[in-house]
């Protein structure tokens, strides 16, 4: 039995939030976001958990960010953690933040921006295992009530973790991917990687075809890392895999690669660094009566990842 419930009393909140913030100053402006810290001390769930995501992603700046926003995710989710160590949910509960706590239970000095974060005490006194274990009820919990696909998406790499069952992480997965949740698209893709790679897959093998699907769909959701994983298919044919890569150069098209470069520095994360790099590499022609465009994507890269910089000078 999952012991994080809420009842409907988030959705007032989720209202107010609404009618005073969004519909008034928008997403991102900073009124909107100091109308929404207003909110988040007033008690406010959901504006608690949008603030939270606004310091997590650095738009609000905090000192230790990573461990401010989880306090704040944690009073959006009405969590308590008793002497015991007990975690305990209020009824008010805003369902959406059981999902964002979940996602740091699960990479917390492990995986992602959060492998070398700032030290979260509440997290420090639990096992591994009872962190996923934690991690997947509240993303249950998060689902159930809301049909988040983010949650589904978290389900699923908890499972192939704690289980070893890719079948069934590819459930959660295929259900995400079809709600458009670009990195459960991403997991599929590498998944099929994996079995493309080490099984021997010819280019005609359907798997070969639901690659280049799911990295479509998260691409053409201008997800960088899937388009900019999709051009490099298109300019060499190459799939890679934690084991080795193949090659199907019968599938190399120009053109679509460039098409999905470009789409990849659409917009911006480190990822979209790859891309620039690939666009100089594979399409230098563009750029020989073009320095200008040479050196803005030069400063592209260099602003987005120094390491791709250095390995760009030497193109």
């Amino acid at each position: 039995m999952n012991r994080f419930k809420c009842s409907d009393a988030y959705k007032k909140d989720l209202g107010i939030y609404y009618s005073q913030v969004l519909e008034k100053n928008g997403t991102s402006s900073p009124m909107a976001r100091r109308e929404a810290l207003r909110l988040a001390e007033m008690g406010n769930t959901a504006a608690a958990n949008f603030c939270a995501d606004l310091i997590f992603y650095g738009d609000i700046a905090r000192k230790n960010r990573y461990a401010e926003a989880f306090d704040l995710y944690m009073k959006s989710a009405c969590i308590t953690v008793d002497e015991g160590g007990n975690w305990q949910c209020g009824e008010e509960a805003c369902p959406l933040a059981f999902r964002n706590i979940g996602y740091y239970l699960v990479n917390y000095h492990r995986e992602s921006v959060l492998e070398k974060c700032e030290r979260i005490e509440a997290i420090e006194k639990l096992e591994l295992k009872d962190r996923l274990a934690l991690a997947f009820e509240l993303s249950e919990a998060c689902f159930s009530m809301t049909g988040n696909a983010s949650a589904l998406n978290l389900m699923g790499r908890i499972i192939r973790e704690t289980e070893g069952d890719e079948a069934k992480a590819g459930e959660y997965f295929e259900k995400a991917a079809r709600d458009g949740y670009v990195y459960a698209c991403n997991n599929l893709a590498a998944s099929l990687a994996e079995r493309i790679v080490s099984e021997g897959k010819n280019s005609d093998d359907p798997e070969v075809d639901s690659y280049i699907e799911y990295l479509r769909i998260a691409a053409d959701r201008y997800e960088p890392y899937a388009a900019n994983r999709l051009g490099l298919f298109y300019v060499n044919g190459e799939i890679k895999a934690s084991s080795g890569s193949v090659t199907f150069r019968d599938r190399i098209e120009l053109p679509r690669a460039k098409e999905y470069f470009k789409k990849a520095t659409l917009y911006h994360d480190a990822n979209s660094a790859w891309a620039y790099f690939n666009l100089i590499k594979y399409f230098h022609r563009d750029y020989d009566t073009n320095l200008e465009l040479l050196n803005e994507h030069m400063d592209y890269i260099k602003e987005l990842n120094p390491a791709v910089y250095d390995l760009a000078m030497e193109l």
